[in-house]
């Protein structure tokens, strides 16, 4: 836990402000507003949920410098994703029934996961859904093993209301969590394998937990977005009823389910394999709670291959941020069923059905016209490089993929060695997979020569800044007013300078031509044409 918090804080020296926005920018400026600090302007960004800010609010209280409150930020991500191994550890060790030696390689294993180190390095809600997701399972798991007589009841009904209500606050796609536990609950209840008051009272935890969400999402939608803020899940849903939306969405599923198998080496598959293989036997705690981690995989992957009906990048269709918070549970049960599933084990079929598979998605990579760049943050455990994600690409990170799938069935005899072994593809993928997205966005935001508009706001007493939507930008936006932390910002298009209005932030030519000879330039973004003018008087001349 040590070596893996020590990995991702050292990362994290190059970073000193975010680059993934607007999203850094929503969850940073929900805290900032929790926190007692000037509201963001995110109108043209979609809503984002409140529970991972809340957890960065007290450090964002702390200091009003925002450099340090970003490190602070990303201290306490490294603490979050450490947090996976220990929750891993106790899940298995406790109530799976696996010895403490074997629990602690496959909890490391798990907590290995090259994404789970890629995204502690940025201001997104995935850091509080990776330890959720764990805690989660393990109070699923302590319920049920009281079912058998063997816990207390109670504490574990709270507890997966808690964990259910927390990942729900987070992130509106852990709906299908919400949904799994309130069945449980329920059945479970009413046919007394529990208590019924203690399936009440973690039903009123959850429903506690979703009245609290829903009047904190009205306080930052009310604080943060104004009453045009973007329904995300709604215009979403429209896409995929009309035109293509619903034959992008399944060439979503095909695409994200592969990379989900390819991203984990194909432990995913045997996982899945093994609990389909053993479904007449008895069932315990452990294969349930496989299942109950299954069930939520499968959901998952349908919300994320839904949430893209119209692909605007090629990597939406391998697209895997909303599924990899299941991934370092899902390792840990492969690894721990590869012994068993390795007896029998009949290669050709697998090698034809994974062949198959990868020239379904390489064909619809080929037949389709996904414009933009791939973004390389939302498929991390991707073993390869990105690039432009053709064909070439996803051809060679499926030949790495049965490679590393290989070498684990090959080492499994001993299991020590293939638990090893996959911590060792893990940490050879996150070499690749965590620096170069981080330090290439980190240099293509903050370039050289590039400073904080900090200072001289400071310096100057700006207090609010007119921000022109003729020059917009994304990162000129939303990165430029996270370093105006004392700056109320607004907007303003057509040229039309508001009335009251002393400073504004358009482009290098905004001087000339609005023909504001008196303006004067107190700063610009270096390598972006994003320049903080000071008007000669309020308005300039008014127009």
């Amino acid at each position: 836990m040590a070596a893996l918090f020590a990995l991702r804080l050292v990362l994290s020296l190059i970073r000193t402000g975010p680059v993934l926005v607007a999203d850094e920018l929503g969850y940073l400026g929900n805290a900032r507003v929790l926190a007692g600090d000037l509201a963001a302007q995110l109108q043209l960004a979609p809503f984002y949920r409140g529970g991972y800010s809340l957890l960065i609010a007290p450090l964002l209280a702390l200091t009003s410098d925002p450099e340090l409150a970003y490190r602070l930020t990303l201290i306490l991500n490294a603490l979050l994703a450490a947090a996976v191994f220990p929750l891993l550890y106790l899940l298995l060790n406790r109530f799976v029934g696996v010895e403490a030696r074997t629990a602690l390689w496959v909890a490391l294993a798990g907590a290995a996961y090259p994404a789970v180190t890629v995204l502690s390095q940025v201001a997104m809600s995935e850091n509080a859904l990776y330890p959720l997701v764990c805690a989660w399972l393990l109070c699923f798991a302590g319920l049920l093993a009281a079912e058998d007589g063997r816990r207390s009841e109670l504490p574990w009904a709270l507890g997966l209301g808690a964990c259910t209500g927390a990942l729900w606050s987070v992130h509106n796609r852990m709906g299908m969590a919400v949904a799994i536990a309130l069945v449980a609950l329920v059945w479970m209840g009413a046919r007394r394998r529990i208590d019924r008051r203690a399936a009440v009272a973690g039903i009123a935890v959850i429903a506690l937990a979703l009245l609290g969400t829903h009047f904190l999402d009205d306080f930052l939608m009310r604080e943060n977005y104004g009453p045009g803020a973007e329904a995300e899940a709604s215009n979403r849903l429209d896409e995929i009823t009309t035109g293509h939306g619903l034959l992008t969405a399944v060439a979503n599923l095909a695409g994200q389910s592969w990379y989900l198998l390819v991203a984990t080496f194909g432990l995913v598959a045997v996982a899945a394999s093994d609990f389909l293989a053993r479904r007449r036997e008895p069932a315990d705690v452990g294969r349930r709670i496989l299942g109950v981690l299954l069930l939520l995989t499968l959901l998952l992957v349908a919300i994320s291959a839904a949430a893209f009906p119209e692909r605007t990048r090629p990597d939406m269709l391998i697209y895997g941020r909303y599924t990899e918070i299941v991934a370092p549970a899902l390792i840990a049960f492969g690894l721990l069923a590869l012994p068993r599933w390795r007896q029998s084990l009949r290669p050709l079929p697998w090698a034809l059905g994974f062949g198959a598979f990868t020239a379904l998605v390489v064909l619809i990579r080929i037949s389709a016209d996904d414009p933009g760049g791939a973004n390389r943050w939302n498929i991390a455990a991707l073993p390869f490089v990105t690039s432009a994600l053709g064909p070439a690409i996803l051809l060679g990170a499926a030949l790495v993929a049965a490679a590393g799938a290989a070498v684990l069935v090959r080492l499994s005899k001993r299991p020590t060695l293939a638990f090893a072994a996959a911590i060792g593809l893990f940490l050879a993928v996150t070499a690749y997979g965590a620096w170069n997205p981080v330090r290439s966005s980190q240099r293509a935001v903050y370039p050289d020569g590039w400073s904080s508009p900090e200072t001289v706001a400071a310096e100057t007493g700006i207090d609010r800044v007119e921000y022109d939507m003729r020059s917009y930008d994304t990162i000129g936006l939303y990165v430029t007013q996270w370093y105006l932390p004392e700056t109320e910002v607004g907007l303003f298009g057509r040229g039309r300078v508001p009335a009251d209005a002393r400073y504004v932030i358009s482009s290098e030519d905004w001087r000339r031509e609005q023909r504001e000879p008196g303006a004067r330039e107190l700063w610009s973004d270096a390598g972006r044409d994003q320049v903080l003018w000071k008007l000669a008087a309020a308005g300039g001349r008014g127009r």
